[in-house]
Parts: structure tokens; C-alpha cells; sequence
């Protein structure tokens, strides 16, 4: 039997260059062609994304984690953040690590892309440290590199997200890192990437419902980076046309919007100084407002007690992520994403304790009143991904009113955390995971890790 040709096969892969501009770029990554700027945020957050990792480990869904992930093949390799002794195959690990450095909402994201970013790439590279290994410049290039394939695959959407980018997003970012690490060609290069596509899972529902499932996704995004990258550096194929396919990127979990000019954009310039620190273990869509209740509180003392009302204006998205009430059986990770528990957190302690996140204070009635005079309201901004600008009023007994506005929340790079306020977040992490020695110690190891031939001292710090 002649088989007819088919003349819709050579549209099949029609816009494969995309896919492959995004391999060339991958592999063209060098060192010594970061910028410093690049450079020094890399470090800090690599820093920061560790430190998270520690505080994640004093939530107790993360021993569920382990418990798990324990019993997932054979390999005592790679080393776990904050569990001294403890060893799993390098997919376990990352799985792991992943879940703890995104356990408490406390990881740094890119603002205009809407990516928590570092978690997946950072916990495969840490694995991958433990089978070979890595110096200091091949981690920062393989992260500076993720970041950028990471945001792309948020920046070039039009629409807000349905899928769980931090996962699907931090996956394709982790992979890309890897590649780097392993110093893959573009052709394994293009396969790893396929395959890391052929992967992706992870929707909003986990963080529609606040489930243990949320931070879960960054784990797995971690361990599926590593699977398909052994898989391609087996000489496994993967899909090709994974942006602009019939059943691409872009037509499955994102709307399309100016993909071919971000592609254009990767490296140019480098995303990793445009990342922001969270100063508070929350969502990123509750960090306007908690930035704006630690000022007004630090400039106009008031006593939370006069509080009558706070009105927050803000876009659809902060409605989407952060608009839903408070119940006294919510879990530790719905709660970090309720501005009507955070805000009335901030104004009672004036911090935001991730001690805090605890069934009693949910069932706090000063809480539970304060959260009835919390309103948030839509401001009309038409950008479906906007997170800001948002403004507040906070009302006061006896009709006084204290406004304001924040364009750049504390921790974005419009309005950085300094040195001191770097360490003080650091120093919170390890009171989180209960871990509290040889902080300075890490934290000079983390900022001289261009310098280290092997990464593994800094490790030592941490697992």
C-alpha cells in the first residue's frame, strides 16, 4: 500500500526557529559575558532562595514531602536543605528542596512576567551538584540563564495565568539551567527542552484552594527538569516546535503575546537584576499592601485598635490572588495568600511572622475582626498581569484617614532590600526552619560563590 503524502506534515514543526533560538541562546551562555549587575544579583539571590529553603524546612507539610520522596528509588546522592544525614537520587532531592524553598511563599519572583523564578532552577542545580561537579560560574551563568528562559515563557503571555507558573514557567528555566550545567549542545539542548515541555504540570487551582499541592508543583517542576535532561542526555528526542506549535506553549497554557519580540529579548538585557526580594513570607500580590502598612505604621504611629477600615485599589490580578476570606480552618498555605489574615497580621505585630501561620491565630478573634474592615477593590487596570500600582485608605476612629501608594513594593528593584536588610530576612529564615548557626558564615560563602571552584562548602551550610 503507497501511503498518500501528507501536505499539512511540513507545517508540523512550522515554527520550530522559535524552539531553536531559544537552544542557541541556551548554549552560547558564558560567564564571562554576564554583566556584573547580573552577576552580584545572582548571588544574592541564589543566597536568598537557599535561606527560603531553610525556613521551609520548619513547615511541617515539607516532612510529608520527604516522607514520600524517601521511598522513590535507591541513591544516597544528593543532600537535603536543613536535614543533616539525609541523602535521595538527585529527581527525589530536587523534588524536595523545591517544595522548601517555595513552602512559605518567600521566594523572589520577576515583577512584570508575574514568575516566581528561582525555586525549580536553584533546587535542580543543587542536585546536580551532588553528582558531579559545579563551580561557582557555572551555577550563576546556569541561573542567570534560567531566570531569562524562565520570564520569557511568562513575559510573552497575554493573559493571566490559568497554570501555576512558578512551576510550568520555573520548569522550562530549571531545565535551561541544566543544560548549561551539563554544557549540552543545541541539539541536546533542544530535546532537553522539549521533553521539560512534554512535563509540564501545575494549574492555579492548588493556589485557588490554598492546597499542600502549591508549593508541591515547584518541587515537581525541580524533578521533572531532571528526568528529561537524563533523558535527552541519553539521546531521547522531544517535541520541537514547543512555543509556537499547534500544541505549543502558547496555544495550550498561555495566550500569546509579543513572543517573538521576548524571545528577542533574552539576555538583552539580563533578567536577573530585575528580580525582587518578598521581605514578607506571603504571596507576591499581598507585598504592596504589607509595604504600605509597615510605612504608615512607622510614620504615623496609630494603634491598631482605631482601625475602622482599610480600602485597598488594585488590579484584577491582586483580586484573583490574594481576594479570599479568612476561615478558621484555612490551611498555613491559603492563608499566605489572604490579604484579609496578612493585613490584620501586619497591623497587630507589624511584621509579618511565619511562625504565625498556625490554627490558633487563624481563630484569633482581634484577627477575625479585623479582617471584616479589609476591602479589595478593582481599580480598572486593564493589564490582566499588572500588580500594581495600588493605593490604600486607611481609616481611623474619629474620621481621621492615612493614605498611600506604592508603585515599587519593598524588595523590588525599584526599591531594594539593602545589605542589612538582606541579612535580617536571612536571620528570619533560619528562626523559621529553626536553624540559626553560621549565618554570617553562608552568607559570606553565597556572595564569594564566583570564586568557588566547587559550590558543595556552601552546601555544607545549608543540608
Amino acid at each position: 500500500m503507497t501511503e498518500t503524502p501528507n501536505p499539512a506534515l511540513g507545517q508540523r514543526i512550522r515554527a520550530a526557529e522559535l524552539s531553536a533560538a531559544m537552544a542557541e541562546f541556551i548554549v552560547a551562555a558564558r560567564f564571562e559575558d554576564l554583566p556584573t549587575q547580573a552577576v552580584e544579583a545572582a548571588k544574592i539571590f541564589f543566597m536568598d532562595t537557599l535561606a527560603c529553603g531553610v525556613a521551609g524546612r520548619g513547615y511541617e507539610a515539607s516532612d510529608l514531602v520527604l516522607a514520600a520522596a524517601s521511598k522513590w528509588g535507591q541513591g544516597d546522592v544528593a543532600r537535603i536543605i536543613g536535614r543533616p544525614g539525609v541523602k535521595l537520587p538527585p529527581p527525589a532531592a530536587a523534588m524536595v528542596n523545591g517544595y522548601q524553598m517555595h513552602a512559605l511563599e518567600w521566594d523572589g519572583l520577576h515583577e512584570y512576567s508575574v514568575v516566581i523564578a528561582l525555586g525549580a532552577p536553584t533546587a535542580a542545580l543543587l542536585a546536580e551538584a551532588e553528582q558531579r561537579p559545579l563551580s561557582g560560574q557555572a551555577l550563576l551563568t546556569a541561573l542567570c540563564v534560567a531566570i531569562d528562559v524562565a520570564v520569557f515563557f511568562g513575559a510573552a503571555s497575554s493573559s493571566a495565568p490559568k497554570f501555576f507558573r512558578p512551576a510550568i514557567a520555573g520548569q522550562m528555566g530549571a531545565v535551561a539551567a541544566l543544560a548549561v550545567a551539563r554544557g549540552y549542545d543545541e541539539a541536546t539542548t533542544l530535546n532537553a527542552l522539549g521533553l521539560a515541555y512534554s512535563h509540564l504540570s501545575g494549574t492555579m487551582q492548588a493556589h485557588w484552594e490554598g492546597s499542600m499541592a502549591l508549593a508541591l508543583q515547584v518541587g515537581q517542576a525541580a524533578r521533572a527538569a531532571h528526568q528529561a535532561a537524563d533523558l535527552a542526555e541519553a539521546g531521547f528526542s522531544g517535541p520541537v516546535d514547543i512555543i509556537g506549535g499547534q500544541f505549543g506553549y502558547f496555544t495550550l497554557f498561555e495566550e500569546p503575546g509579543d513572543v517573538a519580540g521576548e524571545l528577542g529579548r533574552l539576555g538583552n538585557p539580563w533578567k536577573m537584576p530585575e528580580m525582587a526580594h518578598k521581605p514578607f513570607p506571603a504571596g507576591r500580590a499581598t507585598q504592596a499592601v504589607l509595604t504600605m502598612l509597615y510605612e504608615l505604621q512607622a510614620q504615623t504611629p496609630f494603634d491598631w485598635r482605631e482601625v475602622e477600615r482599610l480600602d485597598v485599589y488594585a488590579p484584577s490580578l491582586i483580586l484573583l490572588l490574594v481576594g479570599r476570606p479568612l476561615t478558621e480552618t484555612m490551611t498555613p498555605a491559603y492563608a499566605r495568600l489572604c490579604l484579609d489574615f496578612v493585613a490584620p497580621l501586619m497591623l497587630i505585630d507589624g511584621k509579618v511572622d511565619p511562625l504565625r501561620f498556625v490554627l490558633e491565630v487563624f481563630a484569633d478573634p482581634d484577627i477575625a475582626s479585623l479582617s471584616q474592615k479589609v476591602c479589595l477593590i478593582d481599580d480598572g487596570n486593564p493589564d490582566p498581569n499588572a500588580l500594581g500600582p495600588q493605593r490604600c485608605e486607611l481609616t481611623l476612629t474619629g474620621g481621621r484617614t492615612l493614605s498611600a501608594s506604592c508603585v515599587h513594593p519593598l524588595g523590588a528593584p525599584g526599591y531594594p532590600l539593602d545589605a542589612d536588610g538582606r541579612r535580617r530576612k536571612v536571620q528570619a529564615c533560619g528562626a523559621a526552619g529553626k536553624s540559626q548557626s553560621q549565618i554570617d558564615a553562608f552568607m559570606e560563602a553565597a556572595m564569594a560563590i564566583d570564586a568557588a571552584d566547587d559550590i558543595s562548602r556552601v552546601l555544607d551550610f545549608i543540608c
